[in-house]
């Protein structure tokens, strides 16, 4: 009842002064999300090669065709509201079904998602300082003590390598479960100076066409496809700002 009164007998000015402020905050909370996005994708940047199409060789043992499997993955850009990051999703994998990877912006870590029929595995650690240098990421130890790494090696634009290993104990060595080398099934990502269309939300190979205001862009997968839509003149206020800033 006290509200209703409030509400009659509160003044023309203090209604107009609340109605800004709220539109002010809802307006703060937009920029904040996209540049959110953003900055989180260029956390990720080191992996934009990673984006298309694969074709794997899987291995139990280096060399040995004993237990071999072959495998196709894509690897896709996923945004959310709450996160960005780089998904792999497996058509046939023996080992998993998606692999995730994203940024830890409080903890300054790279986090591994790996999820099986058993259920999701984390894998830790730092990102690498530079392309093409490997990242190694670690599990904590599970209840018999055994730690688990994996080892993402971007070899080139065209070839990349995960490596799977346990370590029994804090001080063994860590030994090799299974690993997959893959080679990309579609062409390389843009360069600067060879006349390839970029990506307008990441800068990798622009394959997928998406349109605003008549005219048309390029974006590398469906994951930017969808980021595109929702915000698109976000998009390329911040491609835009990159071609200026490269």
């Amino acid at each position: 009842m006290r509200d209703c009164l409030f509400r009659q007998s509160a003044p023309p000015l203090l209604i107009v002064v609340l109605v800004l402020i709220q539109g002010v905050s809802a307006v703060s909370g937009t920029e904040e999300s996209t540049d959110g996005r953003s900055n989180r994708a260029q956390d990720l940047k080191p992996f934009n090669s990673l984006i298309g199409e694969w074709r794997g060789v899987g291995q139990l043992q280096r060399g040995s065709r004993k237990g071999a499997w072959t495998e196709k993955v894509i690897c896709e850009w996923q945004f959310t509201d709450a996160d960005t990051s780089v998904v792999l999703k497996s058509i046939d994998s023996r080992q998993f079904k998606q692999l995730q990877l994203r940024w830890d912006q409080e903890n300054q870590q790279l986090v591994l998602n790996r999820k099986t029929k058993e259920g999701v595995h984390e894998y830790r650690g730092p990102a690498p300082n530079d392309w093409p240098e490997a990242s190694r990421l670690v599990t904590v130890r599970d209840d018999d003590g055994a730690a688990y790494r994996c080892t993402i090696q971007q070899l080139s634009d065209i070839r990349v390598t995960l490596l799977f290993e346990k370590q029994t104990s804090p001080n063994g060595s860590f030994r090799r479960i299974f690993g997959i080398g893959y080679t990309r099934d579609g062409a390389k990502l843009a360069h600067s100076g060879t006349g390839q269309r970029k990506c307008v939300v990441t800068g990798g190979l622009g394959t997928i066409p998406v349109s605003f205001q008549g005219k048309t862009y390029y974006v590398c997968c469906q994951g930017c496809v969808q980021a595109f839509n929702e915000a698109p003149e976000a998009i390329l206020a911040d491609y835009r700002a990159s071609l200026r800033n490269p």
